[in-house]
């Protein structure tokens, strides 16, 4: 117990680092240890990621206890589900996240954005203008009515949610009165669409009408949930812009090379997503022994993958401290080795399944960001906070500069 109360206060302490120096203190690449009643073992790298993902071994069902992921997921999401019931529901995400919808989401989004920071002078909190435009662009789409005053209060609560996730502390609080706030409003909207239009095409009237695998209409709150996990993971974008604005001011080069297409907005994406601290590891129940680099992982135990670590694994890649959207062009990307939004396949596996819109969504404001003449203010983003703070405050000095249509290149 001593040890896994070490860990908690370990945790708290290093933040994203806690795993990597772990290793370093025991000298293994496999952690296995107690956190929170809890056996765990923790895996990172490439290969540790596709063993995680491509094991049949394990169920996410069981991984984690739903006081700790409800305010973040809600109650019955499809991240909590396996097999078949998980295919059944992640198909309709599938179909629902298409490439037009990546597009209209991304093209709301960098539009809403320019034309506000066009106003923007003085000091700016970038997080929370940002998170507002996101919520309306999501809500367009998805088929959500936001009253214009009620953006702010929305999107804060989409970001209290995502803040809260593992804390124990007034964040948890804060985000569990986000929850029970977004649920009931979602959940009164799901009741109407199937009142109004239960033939309707928008997403949300489509999960309005989903049924399970036997034809079964899911609850509508159930049904609000889903929903949800459209419109949160779009808002948490707000923190990959962050780390957008803080990688154009900590390298002052990436706004020419930006502007000028030498550094592609989608490369300046992937490696915002690689380096900015947000989901620090995700999590799976082994339901049989299994094996993995030399050590046995009994049946119950929690496997732990470390995302920040994978993200940043020196085997993987070279000076992984360093911001260097370049470096995809030596390492090409596979659906393990960068893991920000889960490893392993989108169409039939757990990953996410809008990454594609968090890509678009940073790739269209990677030239808005660099035109924007604002020098970030307050010290460097720190790796202790899960997630960091949802803040970032900037000086801006005048009006955007007029930036050049930076196409997303894949």
């Amino acid at each position: 117990m001593p040890g896994a109360l070490a860990h908690v206060a370990g945790l708290r302490r290093d933040g994203y680092l806690f795993w990597e120096n772990l290793r370093r203190r025991r000298d293994t690449s496999v952690i296995s240890t107690r956190l929170l009643h809890e056996e765990i073992t923790v895996v990172r790298g490439a290969d540790a990621a596709e063993f995680f993902y491509e094991t049949d071994a394990t169920r996410r069902s069981s991984a984690l206890p739903t006081g700790l992921v409800g305010p973040l997921f809600g109650e019955g999401p499809v991240h909590m589900l396996d097999g078949s019931a998980h295919a059944h529901r992640k198909q309709m995400f599938n179909d629902i996240l298409g490439a037009a919808a990546v597009a209209e989401v991304a093209d709301g989004a960098a539009r809403r954005w320019s034309e506000e920071a066009a106003r923007w002078r003085g000091e700016v909190d970038l997080v929370a203008r940002t998170a507002p435009l996101l919520l309306e662009a999501a809500c367009s789409w998805v088929g959500v009515q936001l009253p214009y005053d009620d953006r702010e209060r929305r999107a804060r609560d989409m970001l209290d949610m995502v803040d809260g996730f593992g804390a124990f502390t007034v964040r948890q609080a804060r985000a569990r009165r986000a929850r029970r706030r977004t649920d009931a409003w979602i959940t009164a909207l799901v009741e109407e669409a199937r009142r109004s239009h239960p033939g309707g095409q928008t997403p949300l009237e489509v999960i309005a009408r989903h049924t399970d695998e036997d034809g079964v209409l899911l609850p509508a709150h159930t049904a609000a949930v889903e929903v949800i996990n459209l419109l949160r993971p779009i808002v948490a974008v707000s923190w990959l812009v962050d780390g957008l604005v803080r990688a154009v001011d900590t390298v002052p080069a990436l706004r020419a090379e930006i502007l000028s297409g030498e550094v592609t907005a989608f490369e300046m994406a992937q490696e915002v997503r690689r380096t900015y601290p947000f989901v620090p590891f995700l999590a799976t129940r082994v339901v049989e022994d299994l094996r993995w680099d030399d050590v046995t992982i009994p049946a119950g135990t929690l496997l732990v993958l470390d995302v920040w670590g994978t993200n940043h694994d020196p085997r993987t890649w070279r000076d992984p401290e360093v911001f260097d959207p370049t470096r995809f062009r030596i390492t090409p990307v596979t659906p393990y080795n960068l893991v920000p939004q889960g490893g392993g396949s989108r169409y039939e596996g757990h990953r996410c399944p809008g990454e594609d819109v968090t890509l678009a969504i940073l790739a269209a404001l990677a030239g808005p960001v660099a035109a924007l003449p604002a020098t970030v203010l307050g010290p460097p983003l720190g790796v202790r906070r899960m997630p960091p703070q949802p803040a970032c405050r900037v000086q801006v000095t005048a009006g955007t500069a007029p930036a050049r249509d930076v196409t997303p290149d894949r």
